[in-house]
């Protein structure tokens, strides 16, 4: 029978949630320990389901002090590859149980820093606390372990940055979360989702990236001097020509209108190219959950095409933020490999 190794990394979210005030229903929401998720969880002891029946040896890790995710910071990002790095030959798959606010922000952190990545890295969580009596969690953390340990259930071993969350694989820079109330939490606007996780597990395997033969390593560092500015109607430029001034600015990402147009008025094209003389990094989203940018197709996208603005072509903003962030703090050549496809994370046209 086969067996595998897993190694489950415990940050905090609301999977892990219980009241302050033991008892009280109305005192808020904090991070609980480990011990609080597993006495949940029966199927993880040593006489449960995954390791008496499955052959499945569990390590478990935690943060010294587990968070909300919604304080999560690129320092929170290396202490996960950290761990990653330091036990990645001896465990078969990876299960990072995290809170869904930024999920996705570390699903593609993590895609990009992780290099020649070859065993499943899987993020799960949930929409209610463990305790509660409708909670997700127990089968969202169900499901990762069957992505996560793939050889045990005759399954094809996956070596990317995964979300696994409401019965769906998602590759995890291509995942946004959409909802706060829905069980279903995340989506894949742009992209096929990997997998479904219902009666039967469905694997779209002409989707999954191929293992790499080259050794693994991690590339940690990240740039946290950029900005995501959202144009509206009304939108003064004045703000742009502001930060071209700001010497710590590194990068913008620029959420603009449609397939990538923004206004064409003299005053706002002046304020992006002195971002750009200025030696700013500029990258083009749209708003549009789905959709391409392609600033060819409409002289207001064409204008920041000429000035040397980058297509974002169909990334979520969480991707197009991780990626920004990493290649500032590890690679010399931004302007091309900010456009270019490196870990599924856009498509070509």
């Amino acid at each position: 029978m086969p067996s595998a190794k897993l190694l489950i990394l415990y940050t905090g979210g609301t999977i892990g949630m219980g009241h302050e005030i033991p008892g009280d229903s109305n005192s808020p929401l904090i991070p609980q320990g480990w011990e609080f998720l597993q006495k949940a969880m029966p199927a993880l002891s040593l006489d449960g389901f995954f390791t008496k029946e499955k052959g499945i040896e569990f390590t478990y890790k935690s943060f010294d002090h587990v968070i909300d995710s919604s304080e999560f910071n690129p320092n929170h990002w290396a202490e996960i590859l950290e761990t990653l790095s330091k036990n990645y030959i001896s465990y078969d798959g990876f299960i990072i149980i995290h809170g869904t606010d930024t999920m996705a922000y570390t699903a593609s952190a993590l895609s990009f820093a992780l290099q020649k990545l070859g065993k499943p890295v899987v993020l799960t969580g949930s929409q209610l606390p463990i305790f509660h009596p409708r909670t997700d969690a127990i089968s969202n953390l169900s499901n990762a372990i069957h992505i996560a340990a793939a050889n045990v259930f005759n399954l094809p071993v996956i070596a990317e940055v995964l979300i696994c969350f409401n019965d769906k694989l998602l590759r995890g820079n291509r995942s946004t979360k959409s909802s706060s109330k829905d069980f279903s939490g995340f989506e894949s606007p742009s992209f096929p989702e990997l997998g479904s996780l219902e009666q039967s597990i469905q694997i779209r395997d002409k989707y999954i990236l191929n293992i790499p033969t080259e050794p693994f390593c991690v590339l940690p560092n990240f740039e946290t001097n950029i900005i995501i500015i959202t144009l509206f109607p009304g939108f003064n430029p004045e703000i742009l020509s502001r930060l071209a001034n700001d010497k710590q600015l590194k990068g913008v990402i620029l959420r603009t209108f449609g397939s990538g147009n923004a206004p064409s008025s003299e005053i706002f094209i002046n304020a992006i190219q002195l971002l750009m003389d200025k030696g700013k990094t500029i990258l083009n989203i749209s708003q549009c959950q789905e959709g391409f940018v392609n600033m060819k197709a409409y002289k207001t996208g064409n204008n920041l095409y000429k000035c040397g603005v980058i297509s974002g072509a169909d990334m979520t903003l969480e991707a197009a933020t991780a990626k920004m962030m990493w290649l500032l703090g590890n690679e010399k050549n931004i302007s091309l490999l900010l456009g270019e496809n490196l870990r599924g994370e856009l498509s070509t046209i």
